[in-house]
Formats: C-alpha cells, structure tokens, sequence
C-alpha cells in the first residue's frame, strides 16, 4: 500500500473525511519531545482505506496546531497514546480521542514493556526498521526513507490493531480495553502537575540515612573484615564468601540469579537465610545487617539525591514522574522519571519512624487533598472470594489484630508499644499470603523460623479458607488454557505452566487497579466539569501512588475537594462491586504536605 504524501489543506481535509468517524492509525514525528518548544512535523494516518503522511510545514502557516482540531470526528489509534494526547492537548484540542493498541493488547494478555517494534516482533513477527528513527525530523527536506520510515509506523500500529481486535477474546476484554484508555487523560494531567519537593527538610532526612548506612556498615565489619569482603555492597562478593562458608545443605536451599547462578543477596533472601540458619548468632546477625544495608541503601538510591535533584533542575522545583498504564504484568500503574509507585507510605524503616511523604508540598495558596483506599487489597480478596469472615474482619472487626492476637498467644491492646508491634507483624502475614508466599519466604520476612511461618498460614487458611483456596480455583481456570481471568474483564496469561503465587496475587492486584482507575476516571470528568463552570479552576490532579489519589487545591476548595474525592472513590469501587460494603474504605484528609493531613471527617 502506497502512502499519499499530504501537503495542501484541501488534501489534508480530504484525508480526515474519509476516515470520518472511524478509526485510523495514527502517529506523530515532532522537532522534539516537549510541546513547549519542539513541534509537530508529520502526522502519518492509516486505516484499511488511507495510508497518508501529512507534512504541516507545508501547510499554510507551516504548523500543527491549527489543525488539531480536525482531528475530533474520529477515534485515534497510536502505540504509547500518551504522546499524541500530549500534542492535542497543548494545541488546545484534549477532545481529540486517542487510543492505544497496546491496551488491546495488555486488556488481553496482562501488562508489559513492550515498544512498538517489540510489538510487532512478538505478535506479528516482524522485524521493524529503526535507522530512521534518530533522524532529524527538523530538516527543511525530508529524504524518502524517513518519509516510508514514517507511513511504516502508522501501517504496522493499523496491522497490531486488527490483529487484537480479531482476538478471540477482544469483546469479553473490551471493558478492560477502554477502562485502560480512559487512563490516558489522567496520567497526561497528574504528569504536568507534579509534586512539590521541601528539597531543605528532604535534604536532612537523606542526610540522616547516609548516618545509618555508615552504622550497618560497621556492624557487618564487626563479624567480617576486608579481607574476606573488600566491599560489602558487592552481591557477588557476598556470593562468593558465603558459598564458601556455608554447607552444601544450607546452599541448596539459598535462592540463585537466573543468569550468573550466584547466591541471591537480596534483602529478602539474606533475612530468608538469616531465618533457616537459626535465627540468631554472629552468621545470622551478619545476614541481617545486610539486608539492613541493602534496604537503606536502596531508600537512598530510590528517594535520595535522585529526588532532590530532578525537583532542582525542573524549573517549578517539582518532580514530574510519568505514569506508565498497564506497564505492570497484573496491570497496575509503574512510573518513570522518578519511579512514584516505589515512593514508600509512611512507615517503619529499620526500627525508626521515616517518613518521606512530608518531604512532598502544597505550594503556597494551595493545600494538598489526599484519600488512599485503607487495607484495598485484603477487601477485594475478600470480594472476589466470597469470603465473609474475612470482609467481617477488614469492615467491622481488625483483621489485623486476629492474627497478631493468635501470634502472641493472647488479645492484643493495639494501642499500646506491644500492640502496635505486634499488629505490624501480623500485617507481614496477611500481605505474604497474598503475594503467594510459602512458610520459606514469610519466615525471612518474620525473622522467625520456618515451622512457626507454615502455623501462621495454616492459622490464616483455617479463619479465612475461601479467601486463601482462591489461588486453587484461579489455578484452575489458568491450568485450562493459560489465561487467568480478571474481575473488568481482562485476562493475563500465562502459559502452559502457571504458578500458585501468581494466581494468588495477580486478580487482587488487577482488582485493585481496576477500582482505582475508575476512580480517577470519575475524578477527572468531575473536575473538567467544574472547570467548565468557571469552578476549582485550581484544582488539579496531582498522583496517584499505590493505592492513593492526590490533588492539590486552592485553600477555599480544598474542602469540597476532598468530599467529592471520596465521593469518587467510593463510586469506582462500587463499579467494580456493586453493592459492597463502603465503610471504612478510604482515609486521609487535607494538609499543608502529604505526610501530615487532617482527616475533616471524610
């Protein structure tokens, strides 16, 4: 199929009346990544009648923004749609309706990283040209290649488009598909806004945590020296002195990399091995130093100088991450430049109160808004299984406390030292069973022995048995033909050989995801409707991060910010389960930074 090289206006009219108010595959060659001071070259359109290349410097006026909205009759089809939504939006056209194939793909098969030539190599078997793809699309003449190079894109997203349209399960994953794409906008706004960094209060607390470091590190040089470890944040060097060490008994249980087959030294597996060695003693002491080691070190690199110095490069003194939809396998947000989704709840790190939330601002006028779903994942689980001790637990009772009371031997008072340690613990239980952890890993987890792991999960299967047999009956369905189904609709597979933990955790994540994303989506057409009324015109989306939406709002609306937050939340749980229980469903409040909000009886 040859492309029409458009250069006129009437072409260009043309062109859009023929695909009318269907659909077309569509993508954009820009002068650069920021509309703010880069343009839109090439808008390359292809359905199974057209295949054109629009060259909007040869138009009248020479550029793009004067043309979008043209583009509003039909439905836009792109790989990472994200991007051409950028363009519409910033020529003030965000009506523009912008898919992504990749969402058809993802509703069906979970989600993945895949780019758009990964795509085409996987599903269609196609290798994809990239020499083009660097080239300078700036240039007064563009060459014949990039211009094929171009018409190429919008030609193979058209092919990946029909290919999973035609899929066996594309209508049953439709729901999944468009809950996915009405994502689009949202992620484009929370992106733009950002987070306001205290960059002098984050830069003592990062402070703080080199000071702790420094301490991990000579507790382990008080068990080895130099010359058995030269740097102990080397994980093959560990491998390596611990192989030699330990005996082949406690080796063969000691988790491998998959590729250089060395010991695992993960902070995970080192209190997992810190456990099966016995618990206490100088080699134990020395496996959970370096899990301490390594968990501070990872808060470093994850929230340390990384954050303070993407909030002093960007001109607002923000951090601007992209969340990326569906890039997770059970479909979750992750996010990128910094990673949000890893920034930690307050919590207990290593044995002291940290808090990186409070590093995070409402600018001046303004104050934060924030609600996050409370114990989301135990609900749907107890949702999707039917489970009505378990829903009884997370609602009206302390599921929490159950365990930790059976940990202890006696009713726990939570609002003491001792409870409140103990109840920390227990939530280590319920949160490994959901993940699919066996007596092993929660044992590392726990520090505590593996027999005492497998009496906790038998505790938790006996008081919750249709919550933790779920994994059996999803196990079921992913034996039958690889594909474990999800509660919007969607599927993920996986393959001929799927395992427990996965179909454990995989439909609670979905779930979850799928209750905040409705979420976000009514708050969004929410606040685009005040707009339009000349009201909280302030207001803006701000994050979501785990299980968390955030605003910020001018400090007259911060009030009814929040009411009609929870109001949203709360309705998109109930689009995902109707006529279940909403007590106790969402918490948080208003508050001059996120780590300190007042709850203004939400």
């Amino acid at each position: 199929m040859e492309y029409e090289l458009v250069t006129t206006e009437a072409q260009l009219e043309a062109l859009l009346d023929a695909v009318g108010t269907g659909h077309a595959a569509l993508d954009f060659e820009t002068t650069g990544l920021d509309p703010e001071n880069s343009e839109v070259r090439l808008a390359q359109i292809c359905n199974d009648d057209v295949l054109a290349v629009v060259d909007f410097w040869a138009l009248e006026g020479g550029k793009f923004a004067p043309y979008a909205h043209w583009f509003e009759d039909a439905v836009w089809i792109a790989f990472n749609a994200g991007f051409e939504y950028m363009w519409f939006d910033a020529a003030d056209a965000p009506q523009v309706r912008v898919i992504d194939v990749a969402h058809a793909r993802r509703a069906i098969m979970g989600g993945d990283q895949l780019s758009l030539a990964g795509m085409l190599k996987t599903d269609l078997q196609y290798e994809m040209e990239k020499a083009q793809q660097l080239s300078n699309w700036a240039a007064p003449e563009l060459s014949a290649e990039q211009l094929q190079y171009a018409a190429d894109d919008a030609l193979w997203t058209w092919k990946l488009w029909q290919h999973w349209r035609s899929h066996e399960r594309a209508e049953a994953s439709e729901p999944a598909r468009r809950m996915l794409d009405d994502l689009v906008p949202v992620v484009h706004e929370m992106k733009a806004t950002g987070l306001l960094l205290d960059i002098p209060r984050h830069s003592k607390l990062v402070d703080h945590w080199r000071e702790r470091e420094a301490a991990f590190s000579a507790q382990i040089r008080q068990h080895v020296g130099e010359d058995e470890v030269a740097n102990i944040g080397s994980r093959k060097q560990w491998s390596d002195f611990f192989g030699a060490l330990l005996p082949d008994e406690v080796l063969a249980r000691w988790p491998r990399t998959e590729k250089a087959g060395h010991l695992a030294i993960t902070t995970k597996d080192c209190r997992t091995m810190a456990s099966f060695v016995g618990g206490e003693g100088p080699l134990s002491d020395t496996l959970h130093a370096i899990a301490d080691l390594f968990s501070i070190r990872q808060y470093l690199s994850n929230f340390g100088d990384k954050l303070i110095g993407m909030a002093e490069r960007a001109s607002d003194g923000r951090i601007h991450p992209s969340y990326n939809i569906a890039r997770a396998v059970t479909g979750r947000f992750s996010s990128s430049g910094p990673n949000a989704q890893q920034l930690p709840r307050d919590r207990e790190l290593l044995g002291e109160e940290t808090s990186v939330r409070r590093s995070f601002l409402a600018p001046p006028g303004k104050l934060l808004v924030s609600l996050d779903y409370s114990g989301i994942e135990l609900k749907v689980l107890a949702l999707l299984s039917e489970d009505e001790q378990l829903l009884y637990d997370c609602i009206e009772g302390d599921l929490h406390s159950e365990v930790a009371s059976y940990m202890v031997g006696h009713r726990i008072d939570k609002k003491t030292p001792e409870g409140k340690e103990a109840r920390s613990k227990a939530k280590g239980v319920s949160f490994g069973i959901i993940y699919g952890s066996g007596a092993l890993g929660l044992s590392g987890t726990l520090r505590t022995s593996v027999e005492r792991a497998q009496e906790l999960i038998d505790f938790w299967a006996d008081r919750y048995p249709r919550a933790f047999g779920l994994r059996h009956t999803m196990m079921e369905h992913a034996t039958a033909d690889g594909y474990l189904p999800m509660i919007d609709g969607g599927s993920i597979w996986l393959g001929k050989k799927p395992d427990l933990p996965k179909c454990a955790n995989y439909p609670v994540q979905r779930a979850a995801l799928s209750v905040m994303a409705r979420a976000l989506i009514r708050h969004k057409a929410r606040l685009e409707a005040a707009a339009s009324n000349g009201r909280h015109l302030g207001t803006r989306m701000a994050a979501t991060i785990h299980d968390a939406m955030i605003d910020e709002a001018l400090r007259e609306d911060a009030e009814e910010a929040l009411q009609w937050m929870k109001a949203d939340m709360l309705a998109g749980y109930l689009d995902v389960f109707p006529g279940a229980p909403t007590e106790a469903l969402v918490e948080g409040g208003v508050g001059p930074n996120w780590g300190e909000l007042e709850d203004r009886a939400v």
